[in-house]
């Protein structure tokens, strides 16, 4: 089932547990035994999440302006275990997708090489892996580049 009307909303600090949740459970942070530290991305308004009842179905965190390659930069995606496969993450990455291309027609992210969801995810959604970096957090795994040219406002 498909949530065609979700919203994306700025995120709050009232959002934070359920967003920890999420990671708890989540590619990459649970094999990197990571936090995301969602009040520094609040304060710099670049957090949303896509609300379902009472809490966050998913979160997005993104840098609209150009910071790597003439693009914005995707930095971590989450979607609740449960609701997952719904449209969620496809949401939250046309609404950040649509933000980037108002500065930029490229959009880029990162993805653990041992994350391989993520990658199928991102491919779905018409990005292309263009680089990698070993060893950027751990010895054993790289860090996968991918880019999307995004047509919109600067088209």
């Amino acid at each position: 089932m498909r949530f065609p009307r979700l919203k994306v909303v700025p995120m709050n600090r009232a959002h934070i547990k359920g967003c920890n949740a999420i990671v708890d459970v989540s590619e990459p942070w649970k094999t990197l035994h990571e936090r995301v530290n969602f009040v520094k991305y609040i304060t710099l308004k670049q957090a949303y999440v896509c609300m379902m009842g009472d809490g966050p179905a998913g979160f997005i965190i993104f840098s609209p302006e150009p910071v790597f390659a003439r693009g914005g930069y995707i930095r971590a995606v989450g979607v609740a275990p449960g609701m997952r496969r719904r449209g969620i993450g496809t949401r939250l990455l046309a609404f950040a997708e649509y933000r980037i291309s108002r500065f930029s027609q490229n959009s880029y992210l990162c993805v653990s090489s041992f994350n391989r969801q993520g990658q199928v995810f991102y491919k779905n959604q018409g990005y292309i892996r263009v680089g990698k970096v070993p060893g950027l957090i751990l010895p054993e795994a790289s860090e996968y580049i991918f880019w999307k040219m995004l047509k919109g406002p600067t088209s």
